[in-house]
């Protein structure tokens, strides 16, 4: 923020540990908040959870038709829809301590917008670009790669090794590309907090003005909702399923343990980018911030 006409002084660096930090606190310290706005993509994100479960379970990827292909698509645009919403509402609450409802985002909408505002549909198509996108391209590189690479190679020097360890190479090779892409993509991430408060940036300015904090905005994503993430995939992994299938309670207790762990990780994700955003943009954070993390080291 420039003061007097003074050029404005530049963000300095963000403590990445205490941000991750602040940004659990925040969360728990407004659980309210967080099931006033996240119950229904909750809902939303177990019956799609349920439902695809069964579509996988009634038939293999080979006998699998076209429509229940188109069928699982259409189903998984619900709960990426109420992601977003989830996701600009839960932005404004910790950047503008803004407390409307889920659906004041759904009755904003107008004419042909369907459930979205203006600022939701900026948000997806961010998102979508970012994050969605790149990696979709990425898999049908590699999809490519390992056909030709069978086709070709695997004749030659299926002698050297077995199948399954150049499976595993070549598997490797693709979450370190994913892994790397994802981590120059988060660089361009303040679009999405400026966004949701209609400040939009454009990827240019979002790309300048991460520098210099990157790699603490990295380490602060991979601490917070990363560690989420790394404990339901050791609690709530599929294989723990019996063998009674999504039909089964212990199965629907993982289904929904796991919805609330997605949704966990997802606000301390914004949390914490949104604490980044405030603090490289040099916006003051709201009077009467609850549980006070919005006001402490971002």
């Amino acid at each position: 923020m420039s003061i007097g006409g003074q050029p404005p002084i530049a963000a300095g660096k963000v403590p990445f540990l205490d941000t991750a930090v602040d940004s659990f606190r925040f969360v728990f310290s407004n659980l309210g908040r967080f099931f006033a706005l996240g119950w229904l993509p909750l809902v939303i994100d177990i019956a799609f959870s349920m439902t695809s479960g069964f579509l996988t379970e009634t038939g293999s990827g080979e006998s699998r038709s076209l429509t229940d292909w188109v069928t699982y698509i259409v189903l998984l645009a619900a709960p990426i829809a109420m992601y977003v919403l989830f996701a600009v509402r839960w932005h404004r609450f910790f950047l503008l301590e803004e407390r409307e409802s889920v659906f004041s985002e759904i009755f904003a909408a107008r004419d042909w917008r369907f459930i979205f505002a203006t600022r939701d549909w900026r948000f997806l198509g961010y998102t979508t670009l970012l994050f969605y996108l790149p990696f979709v391209l990425v898999l049908i590189v590699f999809v490519v790669g390992f056909e030709t690479f069978f086709f070709w190679a695997l004749p030659g020097i299926g002698r050297l090794a077995s199948t399954e360890t150049l499976l595993l190479i070549l598997m490797g090779l693709y979450a370190l590309a994913a892994a790397t892409l994802l981590n120059i993509l988060l660089r361009f991430s303040l679009v999405l907090p400026a966004t949701a408060i209609d400040r939009p940036l454009t990827l240019g300015k979002a790309w300048d003005k991460m520098r210099g904090n990157s790699w603490r905005f990295i380490g602060a994503a991979w601490l917070g909702p990363g560690m989420v993430m790394i404990i339901e995939e050791y609690y709530f992994h599929p294989s723990t399923r019996p063998v009674g299938g999504y039909g089964s309670q212990f199965a629907i207790d993982v289904i929904v343990f796991s919805a609330l762990a997605d949704l966990l990780a997802t606000a301390v994700g914004i949390t914490v980018l949104s604490k980044f955003y405030r603090h490289i943009v040099g916006m003051e954070a709201p009077e009467g911030d609850e549980g006070g993390a919005a006001t402490g080291s971002a």
